[in-house]
């Protein structure tokens, strides 16, 4: 493959790979969504009178699978945070840096011979250097917060899933709380008559 050709290649890989920056930050709402949502419920639960606090197994599970839940929860927090933020992007220099080292290279090489093919071939290669670089340096970037997200989601799934089995506890122990109030108040307004 020609130094050309590898050029078009690396130049369109390293604008792919920023694109695919702006595709894999439009990922994040999802999980972060998801997390407002997990600690909206489990607060719900958490501060709710009506939570089994009695020494019974539903209280057991209650706790157990909330705990779980909030495991869950701050390990897709912390994969959630690897995905957002510790990446270092690389960009092109702006145009005026650019266009500030074609003109030095070109009062460098302007009395040799041949100082305009010189001059192209340096400033060439520093493009091409550039672009090899940063779209490689982009992609590891990229796939690590495409894994980090992944792992947030699964995380987060876990947490779900662990927050709806904590509420089965937490509203069969208020049914039957609910239940047993009743059944005493009608038992007490049978014996009042």
């Amino acid at each position: 493959m020609e130094k050309r050709e590898r050029f078009l290649l690396y130049e369109k890989l390293y604008f792919h790979e920023l694109e695919r920056i702006e595709k894999v930050s439009a990922r994040l709402s999802l999980p972060f969504t998801v997390m407002l949502a997990i600690i909206a419920f489990l607060a719900f639960m958490l501060n709710s009178e009506s939570k089994p606090n009695d020494s019974g197994i539903a209280t057991l599970c209650f706790w157990l699978l909330f705990s779980l839940s909030c495991i869950a929860l701050l390990a897709g927090a912390w994969f959630f945070r690897l995905a957002w933020f510790g990446h270092d992007d690389k960009l092109l220099p702006v145009a005026g840096t650019i266009e500030d080292y074609f003109l030095e290279l070109e009062e460098t090489y302007k009395d040799f011979d041949g100082g305009d093919k010189l001059t192209k071939k340096h400033f060439d290669d520093f493009l091409f250097d550039y672009y090899a670089q940063f779209a490689s340096e982009n992609a590891i970037n990229n796939d690590r917060r495409s894994y980090n997200i992944y792992r947030s989601i699964v995380a987060l799934m876990f947490s779900v899933l662990l927050a709806f089995a904590a509420a089965i506890p937490f509203y069969l122990h208020d049914n039957e709380s609910g239940f047993y109030d009743k059944a005493s108040t009608a038992a007490s307004a049978t014996q009042a008559s």
